[in-house]
C-alpha cells in the first residue's frame, strides 16, 4: 500500500511539470515495433548535428533494447575475457563522445552480460561510466537510460526506470563535448556489432531527474522540456526512421523490422562504475 502511495504521489509530481504522453513500451511488455540488428553487419546512421550531441547543459539517451543473444560475433576490447559491442552511441576514433555497451559472455569473463554508459574525452577517447550486470535472458526487453549531469560532473545508468549506479567523470582530461561523428545504432564505429532488437529511442539536451526517468517507464509519461530526438521506430518497413520531434532520418543498413512486444527483464544483479 505504500509502495502505490509513493507511486501515485511521484505521478502526480510528473504530471505538474512539462510533459507530453506518448505512446510507448511500458512494463510488463516491450516495444510493439523495433528493428532487428543481426549482429555481423546490420545497423543504422543518423548523421551528425549539434542538437543531438553531448551538451554543456547535459544528455540524456532512454531507449528500449532486446539483447538476442549473450555472445557476440563481432566484438572488440583489449582483453579476451572482456570483449563487447557498442550497441548505441555517437563517436569514432578521435572524435569520441558516449555509447551504450554490452560484454560478449566468455568464460570466466568477469564483465559477462554488463551493460555500461560511457561518456568520453572527445580526443583521447578515454571514458568513465556507469553500469549493471544482471541475469539477462536473451529475448527480454529492458529500457534502458544513460544522464550526463554537468553541475555533479556524474554519469549515470538506469534500467526500467530505476537508478543503478552514478559514478563521477571529473577525472577525465578533457570534459565530454559534442562532436561530428554520426549516432549509430546496433553498433557506433562499425567495428562491433550487436545482435537483437532496439526499439524506440529519445534524446534530450538536459539530465532527466530520478522521477522523470521512472515515469517514462511506469507510465510512458515523456517529457518534453528539452527533447531534441525521438524516434518511434514505428515505420515497420523501408530503409529509414524518422525523428518526429527534430525532423531527421536514419538510415539502414542489412537491418530488418519486428513488431510484436515481448517480455521485460526485471532481474537485478550487481552495479558499479569507474574510468
Amino acid at each position: 500500500m505504500i509502495k502505490f502511495a509513493l507511486r501515485v504521489a511521484v505521478l502526480g509530481l510528473l504530471l505538474a511539470g512539462p510533459a507530453t504522453a506518448l505512446p510507448v513500451g511500458v512494463k510488463p511488455s516491450g516495444p510493439g515495433t523495433y528493428v532487428v540488428f543481426n549482429g555481423v553487419d546490420s545497423s543504422i546512421s543518423v548523421p551528425s548535428a549539434p542538437a543531438i550531441s553531448l551538451s554543456s547543459s547535459g544528455y540524456t539517451v532512454a531507449v528500449w533494447v532486446r539483447p538476442d543473444s549473450l555472445t557476440f560475433g563481432k566484438t572488440e576490447g583489449s582483453l579476451a575475457s572482456q570483449q563487447y559491442v557498442h550497441w548505441l552511441g555517437k563517436g569514432e576514433k578521435g572524435d569520441q563522445e558516449w555509447t551504450f555497451r554490452m560484454y560478449s559472455q566468455t568464460s570466466p569473463g568477469p564483465r559477462q552480460n554488463r551493460i555500461s554508459f560511457y561518456v568520453f574525452s572527445p580526443q583521447g577517447g578515454l571514458g568513465c561510466g556507469s553500469y549493471f550486470q544482471d541475469s539477462i535472458t536473451p529475448g527480454d526487453w529492458m529500457l534502458v537510460t544513460g544522464v550526463m549531469d554537468p553541475a555533479t560532473h556524474e554519469v549515470s545508468i538506469y534500467k526500467n526506470g530505476i537508478l543503478r549506479h552514478s559514478d563521477s567523470y571529473a577525472s577525465l582530461a578533457t570534459t565530454p563535448q559534442g562532436g561530428a561523428a554520426p549516432l549509430r545504432i546496433g553498433s557506433k564505429d562499425l567495428v562491433s556489432y550487436f545482435k537483437g532488437a532496439i526499439g524506440p529511442i529519445w534524446i534530450w539536451n538536459r539530465p532527466l531527474l530520478s522521477r522523470e526517468v521512472l515515469g517514462m517507464s511506469d507510465w510512458g509519461i515523456v517529457p518534453a522540456n528539452g527533447l531534441v530526438l525521438h524516434f518511434g521506430m514505428d515505420e515497420g518497413s523501408g530503409d529509414t526512421i524518422h525523428d518526429s520531434v527534430g525532423g531527421r532520418t536514419g538510415s539502414l543498413s542489412n537491418a530488418s523490422w519486428g513488431k510484436g512486444g515481448g517480455p521485460v527483464d526485471l532481474s537485478t544483479g550487481r552495479s558499479g562504475g569507474g574510468c
